[in-house]
């Protein structure tokens, strides 16, 4: 099955769902709440009774994306009363933090349970949908859902182009990430003449840095460590620091803090790999992002049961930090 088949298939089963869930990543960001949002915006227009869910989703933090209020961090009770499971942006099943009751379904027969299709631009750590739509190509998910409504011939009205235009400049830094291709480009530009909103949109991403973000900035320059030799840059921040430096209230509206930071610290002069861990709850955080050609952060991050793509990929492994003269380590 070729993509354009794919693509008209998800429409397909979307279109006759009754019952729909949509999954994106625990903790999401801008294009996986962008990317949910679109398909609801769709879904709502088809009739369907629709479910949302993500986990750990930050209170608030984006609430300038179209239908980001239909959003839930409460998984349903039941997943077999769905006709169609849409999971978007995950890279993997473990992503969606609801892997045991998902990989229960799917021994199922087909008849008698859910049809699940993924929609994701990240690098594949296995396949378990039915439908796997992953075009790692793309600079964000929302850049495949555009692919999704241009094949099917979908209207792409002025909230579609909102969460469109959101993933794609989120995931590409504003365009200043290696990822940003002509294509991602030329997209963005017509989600503009669709009636996206770009001074909202820089608003709510770029100028709504607050004080306390500054200071976590200043204490992740102050914790950087460089490696001429490898072209490691790496820092970190610790619980301690974190609580120190930025209440917890506040946590939730900066959402992106830590994945802006590792952007930022991967564009200085000779760092190949940016590396920024953090401790949160038992667990220890790791972000990483590159712009070398060469260098491919997915396969670092997969060392340690992480994923993500080539330029941009993260972890999380239990522990917390321990700083050491020469950088950083993870300590039971």
């Amino acid at each position: 099955m070729n993509l354009i088949e794919k693509l008209q298939l998800a429409y397909q089963l979307i279109r006759e769902s009754r019952q729909l869930l949509i999954i994106g990543h625990t903790s999401p960001d801008a294009d996986a709440i962008s990317s949910m949002s679109a398909m609801i915006d769709l879904a709502s227009g088809l009739g369907s009774e629709i479910c949302a869910y993500a986990e750990n989703k930050p209170a608030g933090a984006y609430d300038f994306i179209p239908h980001e209020h239909l959003i839930t961090d409460q998984a349903p009770d039941d997943l077999r009363i769905f006709d169609t499971i849409l999971i978007l942006d995950c890279g993997a099943i473990s992503r969606t933090a609801i892997e045991e009751r998902l990989r229960k379904l799917l021994i199922l027969p087909g008849e008698s349970r859910p049809f699940i299709i993924e929609f994701d631009h990240h690098q594949p750590v296995e396949t378990y949908a039915d439908l796997e739509i992953r075009l790692t190509e793309k600079a964000s998910t929302t850049e495949v859902i555009y692919q999704f409504f241009k094949i099917n011939e979908l209207e792409i009205n002025k909230n579609v182009a909102n969460c469109i235009l959101i993933g794609l400049m989120t995931d590409t830094g504003h365009f200043l990430h290696a990822n940003s291709s002509r294509e991602a480009i030329a997209i963005s530009s017509e989600m503009l003449l669709a009636g996206a909103s770009l001074p909202k949109i820089i608003d709510h991403t770029v100028h709504n840095k607050s004080f306390s973000a500054l200071k976590v900035w200043g204490r992740a320059l102050e914790n950087l460590k460089f490696n001429k030799d490898t072209g490691l840059a790496a820092s970190a921040l610790t619980t301690q620091e974190l609580d120190e430096l930025l209440p917890k209230e506040l946590r939730e509206a900066n959402a992106d803090l830590f994945g802006d930071i590792v952007s930022f610290l991967a564009s200085l002069a000779g760092v190949r790999v940016a590396l920024l861990l953090r401790e949160e709850g038992a667990k220890v955080k790791g972000s990483l992002r590159t712009n070398d050609e060469d260098a491919d952060v997915a396969k670092i991050a997969q060392n340690w049961g992480g994923g993500g793509h080539k330029k941009a990929s993260g972890f999380s492994i239990e522990g917390r930090l321990a700083r050491t003269e020469t950088g950083w380590k993870v300590v039971k």
